[in-house]
């Protein structure tokens, strides 16, 4: 149990940063929710970008490295 409460502290520290940070802390609740649903569609859309075209690219050139290694040989 001692665990779970290290990882609850955890978070709440984190979150309690990250209010402080954003200034979030200071605004209406209605306020917070539209930023934290901006972050969270920032954060996915960083996530996509990432995740297909970025892995997309290093395919491509790890396919054209050992082409050119192979034709090199």
């Amino acid at each position: 149990m001692e665990v779970g409460k290290k990882i609850q502290q955890f978070i709440s520290y984190w979150y309690l940063r990250y209010l402080l940070v954003t200034e979030l802390y200071m605004v209406e609740p209605w306020e917070k929710m539209i930023v934290h649903t901006l972050f969270a569609v920032l954060f996915g859309l960083f996530w996509y970008f990432n995740y297909s075209v970025v892995t997309t690219c290093i395919s491509q050139l790890r396919s054209t490295t050992a082409h050119d290694i192979e034709l090199i040989l």
